[in-house]
């Protein structure tokens, strides 16, 4: 006897609801697990995420204070500190290699949230409204601090490239930050596992930035090129 109110023929069509859905997203993996991972590790794709990670935050915190110190801005500092202050960050171990010419060391000097208010402070001339602002900003600090980025200091000799490999997920972006601490040129370049350079700043700024969207789980190996005739301190921050 069939069951009362239609329910057996109601199971086939929530059945194919729930699983054609869940066949093609199996598919779909198993397609991207299968692909022989040749030519460039590089998507467009809108599918990727494009909400801000941890780590564009924290760049984007590092680029207002490079505009906040070139204008002598305070109250632009005060909330560049801010945004620094509200990433966590987590020291990086794995420090890479250094190739070139250039000979020497030297220290890294990381910006951090202190830095950045004691800076507000100067750049406030003494002004009691302005100086009220930082330190209201400095008892505030850290309550709300979002999870993390990694960040990896190295001190890079003149005429001398910085090289780290990461390993990525596939369909998730890579964000990369470089910021120097000296006026030395710096470029920023990325390579897929196949040799492919698939982002690069040569803009030359303080902070540089790149975002990738990888096609498939692999290895990307990360460059920061000192051009210059000076070492420099690089950090490096990533998702």
């Amino acid at each position: 006897m069939g069951a009362p109110n239609g329910d057996l023929p109601m199971k086939p069509r929530i059945f194919s609801k729930l699983t054609l859905p869940l066949i093609a997203a199996v598919l779909t993996v198993a397609s991207a697990s299968a692909q022989d991972k040749k030519g460039t590790n590089l998507s467009d794709s809108a599918a990727i995420s494009a909400a801000p990670t941890p780590a564009e935050q924290l760049v984007l915190g590092y680029r207002l204070a490079d505009y906040a110190r070139t204008l002598r801005d305070a109250r632009a500092m005060i909330v560049a500190a801010r945004m620094v202050d509200s990433i966590t960050v987590k020291e990086g171990t794995d420090r890479g290699k250094l190739e070139g010419a250039g000979k020497g060391g030297g220290e890294a000097r990381p910006i951090s949230a202190a830095g950045l208010f004691a800076e507000a402070k100067q750049f406030a001339n003494g002004d009691t409204d302005i100086l009220a602002e930082i330190e209201k900003a400095q008892a505030e600090s850290s309550r709300s601090a979002m999870r993390g980025a990694i960040r990896t200091v190295q001190f890079v000799p003149a005429q001398t490239t910085w090289t780290v490999n990461l390993a990525w997920r596939g369909g998730e972006p890579m964000v990369i930050g470089m910021r120097r601490d000296t006026a030395t040129p710096v470029d920023l370049k990325i390579y897929d596992e196949n040799g492919n350079l698939v982002c690069q700043d040569m803009s030359h700024n303080v902070t540089l930035y790149c975002r990738v969207n990888p096609i498939w789980s692999g290895a990307f190996s990360i460059q920061g090129i000192n051009h210059g005739d000076v070492g420099t301190g690089i950090a490096m921050v990533t998702n």
